[in-house]
């Protein structure tokens, strides 16, 4: 049966057909956006819109997904972004002035065990200085953006062997990492990465359209649930192709199961 959406002028048509194509959508969700965005006048205000309304419905997919504590899931970001984020809540919260080198002495200790500062010595600071005055503070925004491994255990990835290559695989950077036309892909750059048991997610659903904004849409996510290498990475990065992606609430930064620091 031929489902008629609304027409709506000025929408990439990657990203119309990305939102039909989409399995884990429900139908009624796919009218209403495509509704949300039919009175723009241009692909900016079309942007905005489609945003607006993906803000208010995330983690909406209509098949679930099912993980215990066997499963463990990844997730990662530039290091620096972790040290930043996690000084400001400090800053805010309690206004606590935690120096960035503190904080980044403390996350290499935590991935790497012959750091001249002490893995048991770190966790017990990050418990004493962190942990106990945020207990809520999570590693992502919402939804939190995971990958799992094929094997069910992401933590094989995040080993020294494969880990460099994980950035390109997950579509990271993201643009604005990019340049200008013809894009480079930027390596030497520092993450972190977090393995959670499957146990500690709330809420773990595949991801819809709805999870993305639209410029991700339009450059990098694809259906099909997994993601996509960046098109312009390294060929032999690209040629692994892309891992399981799962959405999620944001699990909390006291929940991980382990710490990884490398490089791209």
């Amino acid at each position: 049966m031929t489902i008629n959406y609304p027409v709506v002028k000025h929408m990439d048509a990657g990203v119309r057909q990305k939102i039909i194509d989409d399995p884990n959508l429900a139908e009624s969700h796919k009218r209403r956006v495509f509704t949300a965005c039919a009175s723009a006048d241009n692909e900016t205000e079309i942007e905005r819109n489609f945003n607006a309304y993906a803000e208010k419905h995330r983690l909406i997919a209509i098949r679930p997904v099912k993980l215990d504590e066997t499963d463990h899931v990844g997730h990662i970001k530039i290091i620096n972004k972790v040290i930043q984020d996690l000084k400001q809540a400090l800053e805010k919260s309690y206004d606590i002035k935690q120096s960035t080198g503190v904080l980044e002495n403390r996350i290499r200790a935590l991935a790497l065990p012959d750091s001249s500062l002490g893995k048991k010595e770190a966790m017990e600071w990050f418990e004493r200085k962190v942990f106990s005055k945020l207990p809520e503070y999570a590693v992502a925004g919402r939804p939190a953006w995971l990958f799992a491994s094929d094997d069910g255990d992401a933590r094989t990835l995040l080993a020294p062997v494969d880990n460099m290559t994980l950035p390109c695989r997950l579509g990271l950077p993201g643009p604005e990492f990019w340049g200008e036309p013809p894009y480079n892909y930027p390596c030497g750059l520092e993450f972190v990465g977090f393995a959670f048991s499957g146990d500690k997610l709330k809420n773990p659903k595949p991801a819809t359209v709805l999870d993305n904004n639209y410029d991700t849409i339009k450059k990098i996510w694809v259906v099909g649930g997994r993601t996509q290498p960046l098109p312009h990475g390294p060929a032999h990065m690209k040629a692994l192709g892309g891992l399981k992606e799962i959405v999620a609430e944001p699990p909390l930064f006291s929940t991980f199961d382990s710490v990884y620091v490398f490089e791209n």
